[in-house]
C-alpha cells in the first residue's frame, strides 16, 4: 500500500480543520495518525464502497487511498461522482497513474481525473512509477467569470417604460 502522501494529507487536515472525514482505504491503520481537530467524526469505509455509501451522509472531507485501482472503471468513475456530488465537500485522491501498475483492475491517467473536476495537489514516484494525489472542492472548482456579471449586460438605463 501506499504510503507517500501521508505528509500532503497531514498538511491538508492542519488547514482544513474538517468537522468529519470520509476515509476510503483497504488498510486505514496505514495512515499517520489522523491530526484531526477534537470533535471530528472520522468514518472508516474499506468494503463495498458503493454499497455502503448512500448510508453514510455528506462529510467535510473525503481521503481515497489505495481504492479507485482496485475498482472496475465504471464503478471508480460512479464512486468519484458520488464523492464530488452528494457525500463530500473537498475530497483527495491518490492514484496510481498508466498502465505499469501489476494487479490494478482500472487504470488511470492525468486526463481522466482532470475531467472529474479534479487539481493534481502533489506528484510522486514509487518503484519509477507515478502515483499522483488529486484534489477536489466545489469552491475553487470553477470560479464565475467576471463578464457573467451582470453590470457587464444589465443596462437598465437604456430601457424605456
Amino acid at each position: 500500500m501506499h504510503r507517500v502522501h501521508h505528509k500532503d494529507l497531514t498538511t491538508l487536515l492542519e488547514v482544513t480543520r474538517p468537522g468529519s472525514v470520509l476515509l476510503l482505504d483497504p488498510d486505514p491503520e496505514l495512515l499517520p495518525q489522523l491530526n484531526v481537530s477534537a470533535g471530528c467524526r472520522v468514518t472508516c469505509l474499506n468494503d463495498e464502497p458503493l454499497a455502503t455509501l448512500p448510508k453514510l451522509g455528506c462529510f467535510d472531507l473525503g481521503i481515497i487511498a489505495n481504492t479507485l485501482e482496485y475498482l472496475e472503471r465504471k464503478d471508480a468513475g460512479v464512486l468519484l461522482a458520488r464523492l464530488r456530488d452528494v457525500h463530500t465537500r473537498r475530497f483527495v485522491v491518490l492514484v496510481p497513474l498508466g498502465t505499469d501498475w501489476e494487479n490494478h483492475r482500472s487504470h488511470w491517467q492525468t486526463t481522466d481525473l482532470l475531467s472529474y473536476g479534479m487539481t493534481v495537489m502533489a506528484r510522486y514516484r514509487e518503484a519509477d512509477k507515478p502515483l499522483h494525489l488529486y484534489h477536489y472542492a466545489i469552491e475553487s472548482y470553477k470560479m464565475t467569470p467576471d463578464w457573467f456579471n451582470n453590470r457587464h449586460w444589465a443596462h437598465p438605463e437604456r430601457w424605456r417604460p
